[in-house]
């Protein structure tokens, strides 16, 4: 999500300074005043183009959603085979932990917010929705899956995997030792294979 902010628009300067703030220190220690101060813009220029918090962090959700969503599709495509496509599904979580963990806190910021934000709450359940789908058709296509869940629909077995590994990483992003918590993801890997 780095970006060069000196050579953009001052919407997406503005934009771009929200998201490193936000995924830095998180929602809470967070004000417009420290964005427009961050981002070398007048609070006024701010308020112009995003008209409060809400507004500017639900357009912050939609650009962390569409990175998740484009990275999760391209790494689904680019493999063949299930087995495959789930163990780059997994690479992915590991790589959002171990490369891009500010990512991966915002996102998990946002999730508490939705719980008190009813905005946030349909951008998130959006999100959850169209990885629900990118997994259910990149994953669940193999009648050899479908067997062995019988009686469940491929979205509900869809739901699963997502739940099963953001919420494994979510343990691993919050616990001591990451490096050997990555066997949880291995396990999980496995035992949805």
């Amino acid at each position: 999500m780095q970006q060069k902010t000196d050579k953009t628009n001052p919407s997406e300067k503005i934009l771009i300074t929200a998201f490193e703030c936000l995924s830095t220190r998180g929602y809470a220690n967070v004000s417009m005043r420290n964005i427009a101060e961050e981002a070398g813009v007048a609070l006024s220029q701010l308020t112009y183009y995003y008209k409060n918090k809400e507004k500017l962090f639900i357009e912050v959700i939609n650009m962390m959603r569409l990175q998740y969503l484009h990275e999760i599709e391209g790494n689904l495509e680019s493999v063949m085979g299930e087995k495959e496509k789930l163990a780059s599904l997994v690479r992915f979580f590991k790589e959002l932990i171990r490369d891009k963990p500010k990512l991966l806190k915002l996102f998990i910021d946002f999730i508490a917010q939705a719980l008190w934000i009813p905005s946030f709450r349909e951008q998130l359940d959006s999100l959850f929705t169209e990885l629900t789908e990118i997994i259910e058709r990149n994953l669940l296509t193999c009648t050899k899956i479908n067997k062995r869940y019988l009686g469940y629909s491929p979205q509900t077995v869809a739901k699963l995997v997502l739940g099963a590994l953001l919420g494994t990483s979510i343990q691993i992003i919050l616990g001591s030792d990451r490096d050997s918590a990555f066997e949880s993801l291995n396990l999980a890997e496995s035992l949805l294979n």
